[in-house]
C-alpha cells in the first residue's frame, strides 16, 4: 500500500483519538467536601483514601475532596430505604441506583425493580424520581412484563425524601 492511501486511515486513526480523550478531561469547579461530612454520611473508600472509594465525592487532581453530583443525603436516604432489593449498580457521581428483581414474599408470582434518579445537589421532591417495574409469573414460568401502581413509586419517593430531611437534621445537630 502506498503511503497516500495510509494518510486518510492515519488522519481518521488521530482524529478518533482525540475524541476519545476530550471525554476524559474533568473541570474541577465543584466546592470541596469535608471529609468528616463523607464519613457521618457512609461515604468513603473500602481500603484507603486512593483505593475503590465509592459513594459521592471524588478527588481532585490536587488531592481535595470533590462536591458530589447529587444530594448526598438523598443518596443515602434511597440506598437505605431500598435495601431490601438486590442492588445491580449505583452510580453517586450519576445519581442512579438500580436494583435487580425482587420476588415479594406475599405474592411469589410478582416481582418488583426499582430505579432511582437523584437529579440535584438541593435536597427537595424534584430532585428525586423513583421508577418501579413490576412482572407477573406466567403458568409456564416465564415472567412477563405488566403495569406497576404509581402509587408505590410515589410512596417510596416519600420514603426516601423523609429519610433524607431526617439526615439532614441529625447531621446539623452533630455539629
Amino acid at each position: 500500500m502506498s503511503s497516500v492511501c495510509l494518510r486518510p486511515l492515519f488522519s481518521l486513526f488521530i482524529l478518533l483519538t482525540l475524541c476519545a480523550c476530550s471525554d476524559n478531561i474533568q473541570k474541577e469547579t465543584k466546592a470541596p467536601v469535608d471529609k468528616e461530612d463523607q464519613r457521618k454520611l457512609g461515604f468513603g473508600s473500602i481500603a484507603g483514601e486512593d483505593f475503590l472509594t465509592f459513594g459521592p465525592g471524588k478527588k481532585s487532581r490536587s488531592g481535595q475532596m470533590m462536591a458530589p453530583t447529587v444530594n448526598p443525603y438523598l443518596w443515602r436516604a434511597s440506598l437505605d430505604t431500598i435495601n431490601f432489593m438486590p442492588l445491580t449498580s449505583a452510580d453517586a457521581m450519576g445519581g442512579v441506583i438500580v436494583t435487580d428483581w425482587y420476588v415479594t414474599p406475599q405474592n411469589q408470582n410478582e416481582r418488583l425493580k426499582a430505579t432511582v434518579f437523584i437529579k440535584d445537589q438541593v435536597l427537595r421532591a424534584d430532585a428525586l424520581k423513583v421508577i418501579v417495574y413490576k412482572q407477573t409469573k406466567l403458568r409456564d414460568g416465564s415472567w412477563a412484563n405488566s403495569n406497576s401502581d404509581p402509587a408505590v413509586a410515589t410512596e417510596l419517593e416519600n420514603i426516601i425524601l423523609t429519610k433524607a430531611r431526617q439526615l439532614r437534621v441529625n447531621s446539623l445537630g452533630d455539629k
